[in-house]
């Protein structure tokens, strides 16, 4: 009995939380974990990273300087009889090859983009999954803390029968056994709720010891008007701009066989007759092989194969949503089924049972029966809504709700 106690205090300080803390929201928790989210941020900087690309895609070649000496040297005079050129020579590309780079780095950006919204939804989702599992257990200690009072009031009143002539001794043994398998299963509810409280603690980034108590509205549940998916959707937008991407990239790899220009220009100096004069160059190398066309129906073919991928993917998330949006309605209308008609009628079984017993009408396992029935449709209600806020975090994760 002194263990159970002992244990029973933890889980009294685990439900309640820091007294002196305000109560956590859901919004606060989601904003907590956005803020302090690692992944998120490495999500964020790869997206920064693909924006700087732009600006280093397609820019100007830097032109070359060159300086060419002949005929230096040969009578041991290193500049009277030479020949000297300075100029500059600088490649213009031909094709399309810068637009086409700077087109292939914006999808780069697009991919990025779309796949940090895709982890700030995953981290919604796991943070609201984890913020119910706390909700759900604070919920479910709260019944079992009230089971645990009546319960030693039943140990009271059975004593004071048994004292009074009233009631056997059977009477006290089974309340005291009640009581004590109430103990037992609050044990059991104490090392889930830290462990659901340092999985939130761990998402949200704070010290599992600084989470206070949760607050949110476990016992409302709303109507979704639409339950279709949109294209909208991160993951879809992310494979449209990969197929984007595969397809910019395929056309820069066609352009790689168009021949870039080479133009030069430049001051020619003879010293042998003081002679001034400006040259000019131009050169274009000469494409036998065609690998960029070869690369280019590489890249197509990639192209075509993520849009495959996305088509099934929308396949996929629309059952997703369908069975979610099933799961749902189940869930809701059981938890309505036990809040309008079996916890009432289990609430007048166990005052009609109560007063029968005082009045010598039930018996005491009648009374016993009574209480351990409605406290299991209370818990029963409690973990229906759980099913419901689960399918109901689904829901939102597909409706891309929670960036």
């Amino acid at each position: 009995m002194n263990k159970s106690i002992v244990l029973l205090c933890g889980l009294a300080v685990a439900i309640t939380g820091f007294a002196e803390s305000e109560p956590l929201t859901l919004e606060q928790a989601l904003e907590l974990a956005r803020n302090n989210s690692p992944e998120l941020r490495a999500a964020q900087l790869y997206e920064q990273s693909a924006e700087k690309g732009v600006a280093a895609a397609g820019v100007w070649i830097n032109p070359t300087l060159i300086f060419e000496a002949e005929g230096v040297g040969g009578d041991n005079d290193l500049f009277s009889e030479g020949e000297y050129t300075v100029g500059l020579k600088q490649k213009f590309q031909r094709g399309g090859k810068r637009k086409k780079e700077r087109n292939t780095a914006l999808r780069s950006v697009d991919v990025a983009g779309y796949a940090l919204a895709e982890k700030m939804l995953g981290l919604a989702e796991a943070v609201r999954e984890a913020f119910v599992e706390v909700v759900y257990l604070q919920e479910n200690g709260q019944v079992q803390t009230e089971q645990e009072e009546l319960g030693r009031a039943f140990v009271e009143v059975a004593k004071r029968r048994h004292a009074a002539g009233g009631g056997s001794e059977l009477e006290v043994v089974q309340a005291e056994l009640e009581l004590e398998k109430i103990l037992f299963s609050q044990t059991c509810c104490l090392g889930e709720l830290v462990a659901a409280q340092e999985k939130l603690a761990s998402l949200i980034g704070i010290p599992a010891k600084k989470l206070p108590k949760l607050t949110a509205p476990y016992y409302d549940l709303e109507t979704f008007e639409s339950l279709v998916l949109d294209d909208s959707h991160p993951t879809l937008q992310r494979l449209n701009a990969e197929a984007e991407k595969a397809r910019a990239q395929a056309q820069q790899a066609h352009a790689q066989d168009v021949s870039d220009l080479l133009l030069g220009a430049g001051y020619k100096y003879e010293a042998a007759g003081d002679i001034n004069t400006f040259v000019f160059a131009a050169s274009m190398p000469i494409s036998f092989s065609k690998r960029g066309r070869a690369e280019q129906a590489a890249g197509l073919l990639r192209a075509d194969a993520v849009r495959a991928e996305r088509d099934e993917t929308h396949r996929q998330l629309q059952a997703e949503l369908a069975g979610a949006a099933a799961l749902y309605m189940g869930a809701r209308a059981q938890a309505e089924m036990g809040k309008k008609n079996l916890i009432p009628k289990a609430e007048q079984a166990y005052e009609l049972s109560r007063a029968g017993y005082e009045v010598g009408r039930f018996s005491w396992l009648e009374l016993i029966a009574a209480q351990q029935h409605l406290a299991d449709l209370r818990i029963g209600y409690i973990e229906a809504l759980k099913e419901a806020h689960l399918a109901r975090i689904e829901i939102l994760k597909l409706k891309a709700e929670g960036i």
